[in-house]
């Protein structure tokens, strides 16, 4: 675990965020007392990708297009 400064972060903010994002954690300080982690994100799904990951998760059955109840009864109180 890397221990860095919150001026020297700012200084090499592209090299500090290429090892958090390889699995380093980094620990940022303020002066000498501990402000902040940064680590690798969590990964989501099997693609490391939110956009698509429960794509084949469900199947539709029956009309998707039409309304679910008769057009007469949707107003009904």
């Amino acid at each position: 675990m890397t221990r860095v400064r919150v001026g020297e972060l700012r200084d090499r903010i592209s090299h500090y965020v290429g090892r958090a994002a390889r699995g380093e954690k980094i620990v940022v300080l303020n002066r000498t007392r501990e402000v902040a982690v940064l680590g690798p994100a969590p990964r989501t799904g099997r693609s490391g990708r939110l956009y698509g990951c429960l794509r084949g998760t469900a199947r539709v059955e029956g009309d998707i297009v039409g309304a679910g109840i008769p057009a007469g009864e949707w107003f009904r109180t």
